[in-house]
């Protein structure tokens, strides 16, 4: 039955997402157009206003809050660990162990994930969406800056501290816990901001991968595109059910596991000097193959 419905859902749930991706993609080919000046639009303006609207306007309870934040932190943390004992098995260098590392801990949870997940689920799923989002990206900034110089050097806590969607999420936090509410106009223009948060991430991620350029590396290519698409998420299963998530957490932590690699473990291949074309490999396989792995997710968690 589940298979029946592919067809169906790649149709209506994820070719809307693809197609601003697509428009991206093109306008970065054909246009030159650089990523950057919509990138930084929609990291200091558009992303925290769409966490700060997702997050006032849900239902998430204290408890649910506390089981999705672990859930969210041990997806990252056991992924990393099985990206480890990979590359160890393989016997592969420094550089390519973390490359493997951190594509299977980080995920496209905000550009790609937020807008699959609106789409398949809405916003009550989308709510919960943002929380790993954000999890994702302290994470990241913060744990992956270390793995990625292997140093107790303090540039994660740093980039954390500028990070406007954290912010954001304390703002959200506090006004749920006083009551006090910015006035109409001012909710507005932030309800108005956010609806421009999701597709602008489409478009910058299709800038994005436009940008990417290759390695001949197939095979290890293959192996992180298989590790982050497929063996990771069968592994948030048991999670999700150990941490209590119950819908829509289950669909929103579920299917953010099952995103392709995070455009952002870039930017630390550059900076430290790892394998920077690996690791862009498997960001470009594994966003390329995505749509037919999360038709197959959206399916099985609507039964």
């Amino acid at each position: 039955m589940i298979l029946r419905w592919i067809p169906e859902i790649f149709l209506h749930d994820l070719i809307p997402v693809l197609m601003p991706i697509a428009a991206g993609w093109l306008a970065g080919r054909w246009l030159s157009i650089p990523p950057n000046p919509m990138a930084r639009v929609s990291f200091y303006i558009l992303n925290p206003s769409l966490v700060y609207l997702s997050l006032t306007h849900s239902d998430i309870t204290g408890e649910e809050l506390a089981r999705f934040l672990g859930f969210s932190i041990s997806v990252p943390l056991i992924a990393g660990g099985l990206g480890f004992l990979l590359s160890l098995a393989l016997g592969l260098s420094t550089s390519e162990r973390t490359a493997l590392i951190l594509t299977a801990m980080f995920v496209n949870a905000g550009s790609y994930g937020l807008g699959v997940i609106q789409r398949a689920f809405g916003e009550a799923t989308l709510a919960r969406a943002v929380l790993y989002f954000i999890t994702n990206n302290i994470l990241l900034n913060t744990l992956g800056v270390l793995i990625a110089v292997r140093t107790g050097n303090r540039t994660g806590w740093r980039s954390m501290l500028i990070l406007p969607s954290f912010y954001a999420a304390l703002l959200a936090g506090l006004v749920r816990l006083t009551g006090w509410a910015p006035p109409e106009p001012i909710e507005a223009g932030i309800s108005l901001l956010s609806r421009g948060a999701i597709p602008a991430l489409l478009l910058v991620l299709g800038l994005e991968l436009a940008h990417i350029r290759l390695e001949n590396r197939w095979f290890l290519v293959g192996l992180g595109t298989l590790l982050r698409l497929l063996v990771i998420p069968l592994v948030a299963i048991p999670l999700a059910r150990a941490w209590g998530l119950e819908e829509p957490a289950r669909q929103a932590g579920l299917l953010e596991s099952a995103m392709p690699a995070a455009i952002s473990s870039m930017v630390m291949a550059v900076e430290f000097g790892m394998h920077p074309r690996i690791i862009a490999g498997i960001i470009f396989l594994s966003t390329l193959l995505s749509p037919f792995t999360l038709s197959l997710w959206i399916a099985w968690l609507r039964v």
